[in-house]
């Protein structure tokens, strides 16, 4: 038999439970790169029954920050009303002099290419972005004790 020991577990900072915000069938999470830098993660679909939050949030979340990462990797549907949230997010970061980066996954790239034809967008085509490809949502139930 083993003697008592301490273990280490990770638990998520409490604070950052109130950055993640669900709207109908998409997640919504943001986190803190560095003091200047903030990454906003985006599970699940975007369409017209959430693109508006979306805007809404990323807005909200880019307060204070100069550079901003959103992270479409993981979008697993994106309507064209997303696009139009694409827009929104562009003219306000412009607006607060917020540069900013898009990482799309396959299903925004799709969109991207029939109605951003002029690559107005600032999408990287970086390979070294998925660096900062986090978990999806349903890993982080772990974290919060919804898997029991």
């Amino acid at each position: 038999m083993f003697p008592p020991s301490t273990q280490r577990v990770f638990r998520a900072d409490p604070r950052s439970f109130d950055l993640r915000e669900e709207h109908h069938r998409a997640t919504f999470s943001a986190c803190e790169l560095s003091p200047e830098k903030v990454l906003i993660t985006i599970h699940g679909e975007v369409d017209a029954a959430n693109s508006r939050a979306l805007a809404c949030y990323v807005e909200r979340r880019m307060a204070g920050f100069t550079r901003l990462v959103l992270d479409l990797q993981t979008v697993e549907f994106f309507g064209a009303a997303g696009f139009a949230a694409l827009s929104n997010i562009n003219i306000t970061c412009r607006r607060m002099g917020v540069d900013w980066t898009l990482l799309a996954g396959s299903h925004v790239w799709r969109l991207l290419r029939i109605c951003d034809c002029d690559r107005e967008l600032p999408v990287s085509r970086d390979a070294s972005a998925t660096k900062y490809l986090r978990t999806r949502p349903s890993d982080s139930k772990l974290l919060v004790g919804g898997n029991h």
